[in-house]
This record gives structure tokens, sequence and C-alpha cells, in this order.
């Protein structure tokens, strides 16, 4: 197994770490990063494409909030969270998605009066409504197999619900 640490090493925000398992390439959450960017964050060593599994630990947009960028850049593996995550997920990566696209669109017009090039937001809604359809819903305390080298368990952490 080889394990990276790819975001919220140095900080506590844009949690991401992938894991390589054999032949499977994982990762531990798909965070965005909030608030000031104090350490930049690695990039994926892979091709988004290549990402079989995300296991998402919690709803909360720097745990889960690049999954429709992952998901824009080719990503059609599976998802795995807990019932709840699931359907916070559905709710906030929608909204999260359509502030990306309000906000491009604010500063387009700005930037179109200035003669500044434009904006792209970081992920559209259909991206988000996109990767919705690659979750797994799971229950807490029942073990989950993945594949071969891989079975995982949801605990309840008492952080966030799900």
């Amino acid at each position: 197994m080889r394990i990276e640490f790819i975001g919220a090493a140095h900080e506590v925000t844009g949690s991401c770490h992938y894991l390589k398992i054999g032949e499977k390439h994982i990762l531990v959450d798909c965070g965005m990063e909030q608030g000031a960017d104090i350490y930049e964050n690695q990039d994926i060593p892979v091709n988004a494409a290549a990402i079989d599994y995300v296991f998402v630990t919690h709803a909360h947009i720097d745990h889960s909030g690049l999954l429709p960028l992952l998901y824009a850049r080719g990503f059609r593996g599976q998802i795995f969270a807990t019932n709840a995550t699931t359907q916070l997920c559905n709710i906030m990566l929608k909204d999260s998605a359509h502030i990306q696209e309000f906000e491009a669109e604010w500063r387009n017009r700005k930037a179109r009066r200035a003669g500044q090039p434009e904006v792209v937001p970081m992920y559209s809604v259909n991206d988000a409504q996109g990767v919705l359809n690659y979750f797994v819903p799971c229950d807490y305390d029942k073990k989950v197999h993945v594949c071969d080298e891989l079975t995982v368990c949801f605990r309840d952490a008492g952080h966030l619900l799900g």
C-alpha cells in the first residue's frame, strides 16, 4: 500500500489522501480548500479517470467539495459514503456548483467592462449532478466489500451527521 497526503496535511481544510492498493487508485476525501490558501494542495498523482474509489468521511465541503471537479476531469468510479453523507452531499455539492457559476457570472460582468479575461467556474451544476450518480450509500457499522483488496466499515465519529 502507498499513501500520499494531498491536502490538509499542514492545515485543516482541503482534505484529500491518495492510496494505491495493488492496482487500485483510491481517494479518502476530495475536499475544497477554504479560507486563505497558506499551503497549496498537491496534485492527485494519477488522472481522475484512473481513480477507482473515493471514500468520503463526511459531507463538509472541505472533505467533499472537489468531487464535481474530479467528475469534470473524467472520474467515473464509485464514491462510498454513509447514507446521511450521501444525502447531504446531494444538497451541498449542487449548492456549491451554483455558487461557483453565480460568482463566475458576476466576475465576468465586471471583467467584460474592464476588458479582462473571463473567469470559468471551477465546476458546474451539471458536474455536481453527474458525480452524485456515483455515490454508494452505506450503513454505519456494516462491513462493505469494495474489492478483493479492500473492505470498509463506516463508524459514527460524532463530528457531523454521516
